[in-house]
């Protein structure tokens, strides 16, 4: 390859060999600067391209580094809350199953406390029968001021699962339980009101203070005619102007004065029992009044058909005039049912 040179241009001859063709190129001589210049040209482009490319690139390497660094960290925070979380869970199952184990022992004692009040309307009067109470545990629950200790062995998965499946029986079966135990107190307080019920209209205090019975229930010679006769109560010594109680709560149906009974008040107490207080110097009480048992309900006097200062009392039974020494059990009078 040479190069001829001229005035206003160069040619550029290229020969291949021996026995070949001269190829020749003329080319103006302002080519020798521009051809140089554009190779320069796109060289400084090339490398100002390769440099911008691989700036771009580091930056976009930087910024996806700086995002996975970040998400990383996110991730982290988030396990680490999520453990925090699940120590959080397990906690609160542990509180919880304690929970459990000490409403269990406060059941048991509801329990007794039903067996009590089972027992308590049994022994008023009240029919049914009693329910044998599971014995409580004798293992108490401790509390979190308690003294404890112990190694320190991780809880692992197997533990927690077996404490969540034994919590969940004992929480099913303390709500089987609670059922039952409402039912039963539901029952169990019918039952007792029933009996207080009872308790409360049957005629089982005295009606006086004293007890000294001058007459009984029975036959006897009649203090007037010396006969025999049948006295349908007891006579009950006392002193003018003595207090006289209802033996059970009832409703006054009699309140007044005949020549035979004097001041007498005769007191329904439903289920055909009614009592009657006679020869009374003063009636506290109204007809048509309701009256609490052990209430003051007159003064003991000698009117009517009478030798002296005392209450003649009876019980009647549908009407029939009964003994009342089975139904004189309480001693006290203001003993309330």
């Amino acid at each position: 390859m040479r190069f001829i040179w001229g005035k206003k241009e160069f040619t550029l001859m290229i020969i291949p060999g021996a026995n070949r063709r001269t190829v020749r190129f003329k080319l103006p001589h302002s080519s020798l600067y521009i051809v140089p210049s554009v190779i320069l040209l796109v060289l400084i482009g090339f490398f100002v391209t390769i440099y911008f490319m691989n700036t771009h690139s580091h930056r976009t390497r930087n910024n996806m580094q700086q995002v996975f660094d970040g998400q990383e960290r996110q991730l982290v925070d988030q396990i680490t809350h999520k453990n925090s979380e699940l120590e959080q869970l397990q906690a609160n199952l542990i509180d919880l199953s304690q929970q459990a184990n000490e409403f269990k022992l406060k059941l048991e004692e509801i329990k007794k406390i039903d067996h009590v009040i089972e027992l308590m309307s049994e022994t008023e009067g009240a029919k049914g029968t009693s329910k044998k109470t599971a014995a409580p545990s004798t293992q108490q629950p401790k509390g979190k001021n308690s003294d404890i200790g112990g190694s320190d062995v991780p809880v692992t998965s197997q533990d927690v699962s077996l404490l969540v499946n034994s919590t969940k029986e004992g929480l099913f079966s303390l709500v089987g339980d609670i059922n039952a135990l409402l039912l039963h107190l539901n029952e169990s307080e019918a039952k007792l009101k029933e009996a207080q019920y009872v308790s409360s209209i049957t005629p089982t205090l005295w009606p006086t203070v004293t007890h000294s019975i001058t007459s009984g229930f029975g036959v006897r010679i009649d203090p007037f005619t010396s006969k025999p006769s049948m006295h349908t109560g007891f006579d009950l010594d006392g002193e003018m102007n003595d207090d006289v109680y209802a033996t059970a709560a009832g409703k006054v149906v009699e309140a007044s004065f005949d020549n035979e009974h004097g001041n007498h008040i005769i007191i329904d107490h439903t289920r055909g029992l009614q009592t009657e207080y006679m020869h009374l110097n003063k009636m506290l009480v109204k007809r048509g009044e309701s009256v609490k048992k052990g209430q003051k309900i007159g003064l003991i006097g000698t009117t009517g058909r009478s030798t002296g200062s005392h209450l003649h009392y009876e019980v009647q039974k549908n009407g029939v005039p009964i003994d009342p020494n089975p139904y004189l059990k309480t001693d006290r009078k203001d003993e309330k049912p």
